[in-house]
């Protein structure tokens, strides 16, 4: 039997790590939306986020009140950059969405080789932008960093969700995800909206990394590992709506929690896969992919 305490930090622990899969997950779901594309580099721009924390906080010292906003810039200079150098080339050309996603891909690995060449291959301590000390919360332990993250990806949810329903703006990034030609007819400029796409996504994959650098530690092999989560979030949610993606990361952050509290985590990763394959068999679109397409 679990007492309420050791239920409570299971989920806290849960919603901590899911938080940062379903912020990568909707970045990668708000991509694949706009371009009908997953973005393989999503990523590499958590990476570039924590990383990019320690040159101006550490190497520059700069106040982490300035460097967050420069952190978000360059973190969208790169998401613009992947989208105008690689996506739109490759589009206007005809490639199939299999040829564009293997060049984001590619764009990933020279993310990685450029940071290693910055960086070096060593993890580095990424300066924390909330205080790191404990704090207890209805018997709760916790600290104002692992409550940012949860927080940010709560008010990134909402954000979407006001974006897409709520302005015309977020209708035109519907229409251009079901038939950019079409958009393009109604005088929608798609290029544009994904370009918005890209750069949002990169903004957030950004945010995540400044905000659970200071947990996982700086390192330039991050981002694959949180790509990966991140498309098993969308895998396991539903590829076509950033909110199933984002319940899709909640759920393994969660799963996670509990295979480690009662057993160890390395067995956490193949059943999450197993429990993606048994998904996909059962419900091919994603827990929740089949009721954001006819709630929409």
């Amino acid at each position: 039997m679990v007492s309420l305490e050791t239920l409570a930090v299971l989920v806290l622990s849960g919603l901590t790590n899911g938080s940062v899969y379903a912020l990568v997950g909707l970045s990668l779901a708000m991509t694949y939306g706009a371009s009908r594309v997953i973005n393989f580099a999503q990523g590499e721009f958590v990476m570039l986020g924590a990383l990019s924390t320690v040159l101006f906080v550490t190497t520059f010292s700069l106040p982490m009140s300035i460097s967050i906003p420069l952190v978000l810039f360059v973190c969208a200079i790169g998401g613009f950059l992947i989208e105008r150098f690689a996506y739109r080339p490759l589009i206007k050309r005809n490639a199939d969405p299999l040829t564009v996603m293997i060049g984001t891909l590619a764009c990933a690995s020279i993310m990685t080789g450029g940071a290693l060449l910055v960086w070096g291959p060593n993890q580095l301590f990424v300066p924390n932008a909330f205080s790191l000390n404990s704090i207890s919360l209805a018997g709760i332990t916790s600290t104002p960093q692992q409550l940012a993250i949860i927080s940010c990806f709560a008010i990134s949810m909402l954000v979407i969700w006001l974006l897409l329903y709520r302005t015309h703006f977020g209708l035109a990034i519907r229409a251009v995800g079901v038939d950019p030609n079409i958009s393009k007819l109604m005088g929608i400029r798609a290029e544009r909206v994904i370009a918005f796409a890209f750069v949002f996504s990169a903004v957030v994959g950004g945010l995540a990394g400044i905000l659970v650098g200071p947990f996982l530690g700086g390192h330039v092999a991050m981002g694959l590992v949180l790509t990966i989560k991140g498309f098993m979030a969308v895998i396991l949610g539903g590829m076509g709506s950033p909110f199933a993606a984002a319940a899709g990361g909640i759920v393994i952050g969660l799963l996670e929690a509990v295979v480690a509290y009662y057993g160890s985590s390395f067995y956490a990763e193949p059943i999450i896969f197993g429990l993606i394959l048994v998904t996909m068999m059962v419900r091919p679109a994603g827990l929740l992919g089949e009721w954001e397409a006819t709630h929409k």
